[in-house]
């Protein structure tokens, strides 16, 4: 169906950042492409679904594609967008305000499909996807595993012959995760081929049936999946962290004074029944913590560190932090107490250079500081980004841009950072800077928040685990414990490195 030939991309970087891939998807075929962050596998996709060069056009692009036997180019746009849907990372990029149902018809509408047809296919998707508690929603108003199902379902809309999915279980906790997958089976039928990159193979490996490494723009031939899923070499030789590893060792921590007091807390932000998105909650993080946040999609983890950012009004309820209660203090003043380092850091970069993002992490704003560029060359340095100090964050791959948001967190000095689902958690280098980041912070007794639906994280490098479930904290205990409560038994998850209940301690 789909051939790729010796397929040189670069940017204008030093490196390529596809350097001579050959690919083959035939009718049929399910397959994986795993790599490191910054490996190629978004620069991969896009040229498979013709986005590269097409419609984005990088100074250097060599090789050819062919679908179907003709070459991209030959296809006209509307035959092209057709043939192949993709749903990117960032999700984000592909969504607008518009209703749930409105977003998913339309690519149908765009190309003329009478209304009935439409709607027909709506109902079909809607259940098909297992959306309908969606129904009637606007989807800015969804949480980021929601979004990303509406997504797909807009993908398949227009019945594509290969869906592409970049990082598709970025944002899902678990049971979204096995939903996906199922789902996915389910319609099997329905998509004549299947190309997927991730960075986590073993949460989607059952609807995939072959798998092909990346490192550093190479792509590695395509290989059997059970031939290869349990083997830990060319897994660490691409950089990623074997889907099947051991169970890394406990992070030993001895917490030390209150850094953040949560007490009561209940939003004005409220679901559609009417009741509070959050209501009673209560927590603290301790100096030399690691405290690990889960819950479901949609739980409230996003409105609950909005609420002590000061990004969400509450209806009731303290806010203490470094002692003092926060409820008349600005969303900048709790800045200067905690950071917050997103997903997508690109929502949080404004500064002309990567120099003056740290800079302005270090002063907030503030120009008084003499040394703050001197603090924020060595920010840069510890995190590898030395050599870009003078390039535009936005010019930065996704991989640099969320070492950017580790070196801003470290370097403002903050007593508190929020990571929400770090993308470097899942190769061997970006677990080693996050590793650093967490030392650094803990040595200085500041103190972490993780939130992430990545329970091997959580059980690697937390120190203490919060469930979120139903408006409230269910659980507040050491990760073990966590995972042999009866707080997550409701989730219906399983436990990270296959453990169940009498096996995390």
């Amino acid at each position: 169906m789909l051939q790729l030939r010796n397929v040189t991309v670069g940017f204008g970087d030093t490196h390529p950042a596809l350097a001579e891939a050959d690919l083959d998807i035939a009718e049929g075929q399910r397959l994986l492409v795993c790599g490191a962050a910054g490996s190629g596998k978004s620069t991969l996709l896009q040229v498979a679904a013709g986005l590269v060069p097409h419609l984005v056009r990088p100074p250097l692009f060599s090789g050819a594609v062919t679908l179907r036997g003709r070459e991209l180019g030959q296809h006209a746009k509307d035959e092209l967008f057709t043939t192949i849907s993709i749903v990117s990372q960032n999700v984000e990029e592909q969504l607008w305000d518009l209703g749930v149902e409105d977003l998913i018809a339309f690519p149908l509408e765009n190309r003329g499909t009478p209304r009935a047809a439409i709607r027909d296919r709506l109902r079909e998707l809607l259940c098909d996807l297992e959306l309908q508690a969606l129904g009637g929603r606007r989807v800015l108003t969804l949480s980021g595993g929601e979004r990303r199902m509406v997504a797909i379902a807009t993908a398949l809309a227009s019945k594509p012959r290969l869906l592409v999915l970049d990082e598709p279980t970025t944002g899902l906790d678990p049971a979204a995760r096995a939903r996906l997958v199922r789902i996915l089976k389910k319609l099997a039928p329905d998509i004549p081929a299947l190309l997927v990159a991730e960075q986590d193979p073993a949460s989607i490996v059952a609807t995939i049936d072959s798998i092909a490494l990346l490192k550093g723009g190479r792509l590695a031939p395509a290989a059997p999946a059970n031939d290869i899923i349990a083997d830990q070499a060319p897994w660490q030789e691409a950089g990623v962290l074997p889907p099947r590893r051991s169970r890394a060792p406990r992070r030993d921590a001895a917490a030390g004074p209150a850094l953040l007091s949560v007490s009561g807390l209940r939003t004005r932000l409220a679901r559609a029944d009417g009741r509070p998105v959050l209501e009673d909650v209560g927590f603290e993080i301790r100096a030399g913590e690691v405290v690990g946040l889960i819950g479901r999609n949609g739980a409230g983890k996003t409105t609950l560190f909005q609420s002590v950012l000061g990004l969400s009004r509450i209806g009731a309820g303290a806010i203490v932090i470094a002692g003092e209660r926060a409820e008349g203090w600005t969303p900048a003043r709790r800045a200067r107490s905690i950071a917050y380092v997103p997903q997508n850091v690109r929502r949080i970069l404004f500064n002309m250079t990567v120099l003056d993002e740290v800079v302005f992490a270090i002063t907030a704003g503030r120009s008084n500081d003499a040394s703050a560029a001197e603090k924020a060359t060595a920010a840069l340095a510890k995190y590898g980004l030395r050599a870009f100090a003078d390039k535009n964050p936005f010019a930065l791959s996704a991989r640099q841009q969320a070492l950017l948001g580790l070196a801003c967190a470290d370097a403002a000095g903050t007593a508190i950072a929020i990571l929400d689902e770090p993308l470097l958690a899942r190769d061997l280098h970006g677990r080693h800077m996050l590793g650093r980041f967490l030392d650094t912070l803990l040595s200085a007794g500041r103190a972490v928040m993780l939130i992430s639906h990545d329970l091997e994280l959580v059980d690697d490098v937390a120190s203490r685990t919060l469930i979120l479930e139903g408006g409230r904290i269910a659980f507040d205990g050491p990760p073990d414990a966590a995972w042999q409560s009866p707080a997550f038994a409701a989730l219906g998850w399983a436990g990270p490195y296959g453990l169940t209940a009498g096996e995390a301690a």
